[in-house]
């Protein structure tokens, strides 16, 4: 009995939904359009760019390294090292030299287009206390990720913002801070940069295609939803169906229908 009415209640769902299809399409169209226009006018474009640097047991002047002598004892202990090494440059001391290339080399206003520019107190060279522009150590953080390439011992360092230029530069100035941080900070192996960071002549995000399909989605479902809500919601007593529905206890005794209905559909009173 329960699988019965499970299988009527599908069929009248699948019949009222395909009786709204126009307007669970037109809803669809219009989800489409909105996640367009959200992800090209709204969101803001941004661009990604990356680098790489192998990770060594071994310092470059090792007779390892001199007689070419590398087992896969030093490929495990080279990718340990990478996971040690990427924690090191996730702090502050790298991030704080990156602010410090990046004011030198951009103007303040491009600058803050992107991030939020603070003063900091420093001490100049005549040991005099000066305020100087810097940005955060956090908000560059944000921006980029490192990590090992599948387990491996390369590390990848991403750098993603709303200036191409600018994404490239720090993944650069990363890559150069970090050989002689890392060996001076762990006293063990080194790293060498692979390639080089290239300026993104395409921006990574956002994704237009992907926002527009969710829109669409997200508006067929939403018409879909408010169709069988609305009709849930609905007490209007259709047909005999509907009596046996709402007055269980009361047999119907015959249905007579309206033959001048105006509406073009058939009309029924119960008795």
């Amino acid at each position: 009995m329960e699988e019965r009415e499970l299988e009527v209640n599908l069929r009248r769902v699948c019949r009222l939904i395909f009786s709204k299809i126009l307007y669970i399409a037109a809803a669809a169209v219009f989800g489409l359009i909105a996640g367009f226009v959200f992800a090209k006018v709204i969101l803001p474009v941004k661009y990604t760019s990356s680098i790489s640097i192998y990770v060594n047991n071994y310092t470059a002047a090792s007779d390892v390294v001199q007689e070419g002598k590398i087992n896969a004892q030093d490929i495990q202990t080279s990718k340990a090292l990478a996971g040690t090494y990427i924690v090191i440059l996730q702090d502050d001391i790298v991030y704080d030299e990156v602010s410090d290339r990046l004011i030198k080399c951009y103007d303040i206003d491009s600058l803050g287009k992107v991030f939020n520019i603070e003063e900091k107190e420093v001490t100049d060279e005549n040991g005099q206390k000066v305020t100087k522009p810097c940005i955060s150590a956090d908000q560059i953080r944000s921006l980029v990720n490192i990590e090992a390439v599948n387990e491996t011992e390369v590390i990848s360092i991403t750098a993603t913002t709303q200036n191409p230029e600018l994404s490239a530069d720090i993944c650069t100035f990363i890559s150069e801070i970090a050989p002689e941080l890392l060996t001076r900070t762990t006293r063990a192996g080194s790293v060498e940069t692979i390639g080089s960071a290239k300026i993104p002549t395409e921006p990574s995000s956002p994704n237009v295609k992907k926002y527009a399909v969710l829109g669409m989605l997200a508006g067929g479902f939403i018409a879909a939803a408010a169709v069988i809500i609305i009709d849930m919601l609905d007490n209007t007593i259709n047909d005999g169906d509907d009596i046996k529905k709402y007055f269980a206890d009361i047999p119907v005794l015959a249905e007579i229908p309206d033959l001048n209905d105006t509406k073009g559909g058939t009309q029924y009173d119960y008795k």
